[in-house]
């Protein structure tokens, strides 16, 4: 089996080594090497480092709105659960990981201040997102409940990091379902 192209392993490797441990605190040479690359690549590829945390986070957009979609749905489908409701059961699977550190893309955004680094229009764009579906997960709701309940699932999710406590997701869902 080849291994995958340079470009990919650095989507990769900036990928885990912010999510472990912050923007800033990650170096480019931390970077590249464990890409396997040089320095020089990794800039022929991104320009910088802050082109390339932007582009590992939308790499990562798309795949795991999509594992969501998937997962809510098939809790749904196995609880008759509404799939709004479902949404913490699966949050609360993903908090109880020793992997989970929060949202990458709400500790991006809270972590760096310049408001033109790549990852907040990014963070934009993939929150924009996961609103459309509790949009599309409430129905016919009005916009004002769409709201509140995003709300909880944000805060749920920054919540559940910052007390390393899974539980979060199901306080979440009794609120959810109160509000409902």
């Amino acid at each position: 089996m080849s291994e995958p192209p340079a470009r990919d392993r650095l989507l990769t490797a900036a990928a885990d080594l912010v999510y472990a441990g912050g923007v800033e605190a990650t170096g480019v040479d931390a970077i590249a090497a464990r890409a396997g690359v040089t320095k020089r690549t990794l800039y022929q590829h991104f320009g910088s480092k802050a082109n390339l945390v932007g582009a590992a986070l939308a790499a990562a957009d798309e795949p795991l709105l999509a594992g969501l979609r998937y997962a809510v749905e098939r809790r749904a489908q196995e609880t008759g659960d509404p799939p709004i409701l479902a949404v913490f059961d699966v949050l609360e699977h993903l908090f109880a990981t020793e992997e989970w550190r929060g949202c990458a893309f709400q500790n991006a955004t809270l972590e760096v201040a310049d408001r033109s680094h790549p990852v907040h229009e990014v963070a934009r764009r993939h929150l924009a997102k996961r609103r459309a579906l509790v949009q599309e997960l409430l129905g016919d709701a009005d916009p004002a409940t769409v709201y509140a309940v995003q709300l909880i699932v944000e805060g749920a999710m920054v919540t559940s990091a910052a007390n390393r406590d899974p539980a979060t997701a199901q306080r979440a869902r009794a609120a959810v379902a109160q509000l409902l």
